[in-house]
């Protein structure tokens, strides 16, 4: 599995003091799952519907023996070292954690191996573990499915363990690799052995009927190899009883101890251990001889409890996860597969398919002709949407948190603020994205339009308290539009929307208690919510570029649905309001805020009993600084990083140009200028530090030189979040300014190296924060792509004018763009794709497709009809210039 480790960018080998901080997750999205360690340890066990960061499931872990004519040569367990805090890392058990040693589940006090190095290319972590007292060399690939398009097997709830084992040696050498599995929270299990079809399994269900509903369900281990032992129950005892005993027993030449209980554990174990159970393989390898044993965890936990139900804001107590009166959801996993061993034994027996499929995903993302750290940014975070962060709902409903807490989830209600920012569903995942846009219409929006930012579960419970958002609501329009031409489905599109004109309506209406836009001018006025978690006063870049985005986006669709007096009346709107943008708001290097910070009269019309955001404080002490005069909390003359972020989601949803595109490009090269910081050394930050000392950063809002800084700047300006710095990113690469697009991913992904942060989980309000998910914009950035399913048409422009492969993945498929010497190939690796007309700006002169002559319409290539492509189809073109050449 590892044969070649230098043809892979050392970024993603792991070695070191690089394995400390990684952490690869495992799991299917929504349903929960672990992580693997840099050194192979199984840790944050989130399976139960909720964050457990830092928790173990036991001593759950692989281990491998060797033999040979009857006698132990060495076992190990499949770790390596301990990368803990010496004195005890965090733990939720008495007597484990800090003060009390190496975490005893860790296996830090288990011989293990001396050597470990990770490849973590997501979504595969690939470990080779070396020991010069163990003879063989052995290598363990971890997975769980994760493929474009097919999001019900990429919500499979299973994590997926290939062990391969090479015997150096000149004789042969028997080997055994145990996977032993904790039931988790459960220190009374009812365990069975199963065997059928050529599969072996432990199923792990509870004896225990007054467990809360939430907590109930079960786990598996299973295995195809054909020689197998199993030990259905650890030993039942006190202190470290369990353990030791198991050690002891795998520790020795021969088979293991079977060991069965009639009757479920009458006493708690003093530790709160769980009940364990361990299925092993047994084989014999040849000298210089391979053999690979596969081994599949799954789990079962139908109901989530809605623990945080009813709470007033994201920072009140949520309820106990057992209080009866708590509602639950229902996974979606749970209606696709029974129960876990239903989940594995699928899982074997479609292997090589949901295997190869990842893998192939994988290796073309990887393979493709996109900087290093673009495909490091862009994979990186991916793995947060198999994490406890995304739930999936019965129906197959996305909804998720903004990250997590170590026990529950931060700051709930799929918040479109946040959500706004993340890019990767709706390419790789478009019917997840799809599903978020529809529960936001039927049950985010108040009979007024507005859309409230935050939903409630179960759905259609009620409303959140703090009304609808700015960013949050015009990118509910914006997203719409988006996959509305992802999709191609003008009957989606009518069935929101009434929804949709409503939510643009609300920027005027009388109803609408923040005055947002009540003359109709085309740009924000009044008060307005945003992600910084407070209220901004008067027109600014940042927000109105989100209303003229969404104002541009929805004239597109009324268009489509025949009103196109409304969609004139917008696009007059859209025009009117760029033009004040470019001429009130720009200083000359950047937007600015419009906005007399000493006008107290301009907020005292807005002090009404609506809270201030998230502050207990009346509204004019949260917003009037009488010691200073001013207004707090607004940006003023400050460069702020996302001054036009409606303008990034026009650029990628291909709305065109808002505002000056000259003044767009100087806006972004000031903000880079401003601030991108190479060293944060001496950086004031009085407010959470994702970066510090010598790292680098882009932070949220600077005052240049010259400029008046609030006495109270907006909360967060001196930070710095990975979501935001993608989203600026994307967008210089986007404009041209690809050098220092690049150097801010470079930067941002240099915190998350495994030696300081892990590089699958970026963190901002919590970790696996999901604003970081705009880092996918980068890869459509990079190679140019444009893809309306309206009319079948794709495009490709990469920012590098040669040949090479080039990812993709929109519509109902995914695949590669090869070009080679004038000749392009179009391949679909997975899913489908319907085309008509492909955009290839450097293909000059005239085509020829599969051998045949087209039509062009510009840079557009057309096709005689439409070819629908099936995964594995591909169509080539050819410029007539380079036929010229060859010959």
């Amino acid at each position: 599995m590892l044969d070649d480790l230098g043809s892979i960018d050392d970024r993603f080998v792991f070695k070191g003091e690089r394995l400390r901080y990684a952490a690869f997750p495992l799991g299917g999205i929504g349903a929960g799952g672990f992580s693997i360690t840099g050194a192979g340890r199984m840790v944050d066990w989130s399976i139960r519907n909720r964050p457990e960061l830092h928790q173990f499931n036991g001593y759950s872990h692989f281990a491998v023996k060797a033999e040979q004519d009857g006698k132990l040569l060495s076992a190990l367990v499949l770790n390596g070292p301990y990368e803990g805090t010496p004195t005890g890392s965090p733990s939720i058990r008495r007597f484990d954690g800090y003060g009390f040693g190496a975490n005893r589940d860790s296996m830090a006090g288990v011989p293990h191996f001396d050597d470990v190095t990770l490849v973590g290319r997501f979504p595969v972590a690939e470990y080779l573990f070396q020991d010069t007292r163990f003879p063989g060399a052995v290598t363990m690939s971890a997975l769980s499915p994760f493929i474009p398009h097919n999001d019900r097997d990429s919500s499979l709830p299973v994590a997926m363990f290939a062990f391969e084992i090479e015997n150096p040696t000149d004789a042969p050498i028997d080997y055994t690799i145990a996977g032993t599995l904790g039931n988790f929270g459960c220190d009374s299990g009812i365990h069975h052995f199963v065997q059928q079809d050529g599969l072996s399994a432990l199923h792990l269900t509870s004896a225990d009927e007054n467990r809360p509903r939430d907590q109930r369900g079960d786990l598996t281990i299973m295995t195809d190899a054909d020689d197998v032992d199993h030990v259905d129950y650890h030993f039942r005892g006190q202190w470290f009883d369990s353990l030791s005993l198991h050690w002891r027993e795998f520790a020795r030449p021969g088979r293991l101890h079977e060991r069965r209980y009639d009757k479920p554990r009458q006493t708690r174990n003093m530790f709160n251990q769980p009940e364990h159970g361990t299925l092993a393989a047994r084989i014999t390898v040849a000298p210089g001889e391979r053999r690979t044993v596969r081994f599949a965890i799954a789990w079962n936990y139908p109901l989530g409890s809605i623990y945080w139900f009813n709470r007033q804001k994201p920072d009140s107590l949520a309820s106990a996860s057992n209080a009866p009166t708590n509602p639950t959801w229902t996974n979606y996993y749970a209606t696709q597969w029974a129960d876990s061993l239903a989940s594995a034994t699928d899982t074997f027996k479609r292997w090589e398919t949901l295997e190869g499929d990842t893998t192939r995903f994988r290796d073309s993302i990887f393979a493709a002709a996109l900087p290093a750290e673009i495909v490091d940014a862009a994979t990186g975070t991916m793995g947060l949407l198999r994490t406890a962060t995304v739930l999936r709902l019965e129906g197959g409903e996305l909804w998720g948190w903004e990250g997590q807490h170590e026990r529950e989830g931060s700051c709930e209600g799929s918040c479109t603020h946040v959500w706004n920012y993340q890019q990767a569903l709706s390419s790789l995942f478009p019917a997840l994205e799809r599903s978020l846009r529809e529960t936001e219409w039927q049950y985010n929006q108040l009979p007024t339009g507005g859309l409230t930012f935050r939903q409630r579960l179960p759905l259609g419970s009620g409303f959140d308290i703090i009304g609808p958002c700015a960013d949050g609501h015009f990118g509910a329009i914006i997203k719409t539009y988006r996959e509305w031409k992802n999709h191609g489905d003008d009957g989606w599109l009518k069935r929101f929307w009434p929804n949709i004109r409503r939510a643009m309506e609300y920027a005027w209406s009388p109803e609408n208690p923040d005055h947002w836009d009540p003359e109709r001018t085309g740009v924000l006025w009044g008060r307005q919510h945003h992600t910084l978690d407070m209220e901004l006063f008067g027109p600014n870049s940042w927000l109105t570029t989100m209303y003229l985005a969404a104002q541009r986006a929805c004239a597109r669709m009324a268009e489509a649905v025949g009103e196109t007096g409304f969609a004139a009346e917008l696009d007059a709107m859209v025009a009117k309001g760029g033009a004040y943008v470019d001429a009130a708001l720009f200083n000359g290097r950047y937007f600015a805020q419009g906005l007399d910070l000493s006008d107290k009269a301009f907020i005292q019309r807005f002090d009404s009993d609506r809270a201030a955001g998230v502050l207990a404080d009346s509204f004019m002490d949260a917003y009037w600084s009488e010691e200073y005069r001013e207004i707090k909390y607004q940006i003023g003359e400050g460069c702020l990083t996302d001054q036009i972020l409606g303008q990034w989601h026009a650029d990628l949803a291909g709305l065109g140009d808002l505002i000056a595109p000259d003044k767009v490009r100087t806006a972004l090269k000031s903000v880079f200028d401003e601030n991108y910081r190479p060293s944060l050394r001496d950086h004031f930050n009085p407010c959470r530090v994702y970066a510090y000392e010598n790292e680098g950063g882009t932070l949220l809002c600077t005052y240049p030189e010259g400029t008046h800084e609030p006495a109270v700047p907006p909360p967060y300006a001196e930070e710095v979040w990975t979501g935001l710095e993608y989203m600026l990113a994307s967008h210089l690469i986007l404009r041209g300014l690809t050098e220092e697009g690049l150097t801010i991913v470079r930067t941002a992904r240099a915190r998350h190296d495994g030696s300081n942060r892990s590089p699958w989980s970026e963190i901002e309000c919590g970790s696996y924060y999901a604003r970081s998910l705009s880092s996918y914009a980068l890869v459509n950035a990079w190679t140019g792509l444009t893809f309306d399913q309206r009319v079948n048409q794709i495009g490709f422009a990469p920012k590098r004018d040669e040949d090479g492969t080039l990812f993709w993945s929109a519509g109902k498929g995914w695949g590669e763009l090869e070009r080679q010497d004038g000749r392009v190939s179009l391949t679909v690796k997975g899913g489908e794709l319907d085309v008509a007309r492909i955009t290839l700006p450097f293909l000059k002169g005239a085509v020829s497709v599969d051998g045949a002559a087209v039509e062009r319409d510009g840079d557009t290539v057309v096709l005689p009809a439409t070819r629908s492509l099936k995964a594995g189809d591909r169509l080539t073109l050819v410029a007539a210039s380079s036929l010229v050449a060859a010959s």
